[in-house]
């Protein structure tokens, strides 16, 4: 079943990874002529957690990234990277949440009847990377992210009389607008250096991402698994 939802997925993420490289296309056009910069599109699997959060049954929030980069090479060689990931869909937060602790709903038929939350933080994100390659292959990188929220619902869920009981809050006025951290990254290419990226990514947010009028603190947390698929340049495809 997992199989099958997880192909599903695929299916459909396809067309707008096909989207998203045709945009850039568009946007850069004849502008992609240098081996110092490349660009491309990825898609990954994002595990997210906040930091400091009341929960009950600690597990991550999974969710699906897509976005686009842009690798500028740094004094003319192979060795220092600057790469520029531009995250049109960041999803965060964190599920198991205690809904006695961490609800921000006044409604006491929520909070008295419901027992975890779903919390998810959908920002767009800026992550520029300063990466060391050790061989064309394998580089580390590390760098900040800015996140411009855009979108946050809580999920509220409790098992009754051998049913599941949902509902959906909106809570973006609870969070402020602005969420900043650092990004570590460790990243394999395929091919030599000219094929797929394949990149292993931690954040850690230190910015609150509550607002101070709530008395409440927690910083986002991420994992982040991704593929990053490139644009062939008109120098590397006169080569050919």
């Amino acid at each position: 079943m997992k199989k099958s939802l997880i192909v599903v997925l695929l299916i459909c993420l396809a067309p707008i990874a096909a989207n998203s490289q045709a945009l850039i296309a568009l946007l850069v056009g004849d502008k992609i002529k240098s081996d110092q910069l490349k660009l491309g599109f990825f898609l990954g699997e994002q595990s997210s957690f906040i930091t400091g959060a009341n929960t009950i049954a600690f597990k991550p929030n999974l969710s699906f990234t897509i976005g686009a980069y842009l690798d500028v090479k740094i004094g003319g060689n192979d060795k220092w990277i600057l790469q520029n990931y531009l995250i049109f869909k960041a999803p965060k937060g964190a599920s198991g949440l205690d809904v006695s602790k961490e609800s921000l709903s006044d409604n006491p038929l929520l909070n008295d009847n419901m027992e975890m939350i779903k919390r998810t933080i959908t920002y767009g994100q800026l992550t520029p990377v300063m990466r060391f390659c050790f061989t064309p292959m394998w580089s580390v990188g590390f760098g900040p992210y800015v996140g411009l929220k855009l979108l946050v619902n809580d999920h509220y869920s409790a098992e009754k009389n051998g049913g599941d009981l949902t509902y959906k809050l909106k809570t973006s006025k609870n969070f402020v607008p602005i969420d900043f951290g650092t990004a570590l990254d460790i990243q394999c290419r395929l091919l030599k250096g000219a094929g797929l990226q394949l990149n292993l990514r931690y954040e850690q947010g230190v910015v609150n991402i509550y607002k101070s009028r709530l008395d409440k603190k927690g910083y986002n947390m991420a994992f982040h698994f991704g593929v990053g698929i490139p644009m062939k340049s008109k120098t590397n495809a006169s080569k050919i």
